[in-house]
């Protein structure tokens, strides 16, 4: 039979647009950022070990942004303090929660995959020497110094801040 297109769905177009005007992004340099080169880059998978969750990680080829899948849970709950955030933003304009630009839902032969996609943090000219991964607690917080040993540019925790 004929096969099905892929669909794709945005939750609150309006209100993702307005944060992403609110980070000084505009609309073509968005759309951009996910176009893909054929014959050059695409989006590159960020370290799945590092995500406990089994979460995928992707940045997109101009390294601003970052796609990550969600649970239906977590969706929703995003969803449910959307407007929260936006007003949070708009108060706090330089605040270090992460800078949601979208919430999709990509869907085939029945299959669903909810994204969001976030503003890259890490994206910047100057170099970064270290990256932490902070979740505000202490149990299992530390990074393994055989991790360390063999990937220089590992993700730190938050114990390690104290090292």
């Amino acid at each position: 039979g004929p096969s099905r297109p892929v669909q794709f769905v945005a939750h609150h177009p309006r209100v993702f647009a307005c944060l992403r005007e609110g980070l000084n992004l505009s609309e073509p340099d968005y759309r951009g950022a996910f176009s893909v080169d054929f014959e050059g880059e695409g989006f590159t998978a960020l370290r799945p070990a590092t995500s406990k969750s089994g979460r995928l990680f992707y940045v997109t080829p101009d390294e601003k942004f970052i796609l990550k899948s969600l649970s239906r849970h977590e969706a929703d709950f995003l969803l449910d303090i959307l407007f929260h955030y936006f007003e949070h933003v708009l108060i706090y304009p330089h605040t270090l929660l992460p800078r949601y630009c979208g919430l999709y839902v990509v869907s085939e032969k029945g299959r669903e995959v909810i994204l969001s996609v976030e503003a890259n943090a890490f994206s910047s000219l100057c170099p970064i020497h270290e990256r932490y991964d902070l979740k505000g607690s202490v149990v299992g917080r530390v990074t393994r110094e055989e991790d360390k040993a063999k990937d220089s540019g590992v993700i730190l925790k938050d114990l390690d801040l104290t090292q």
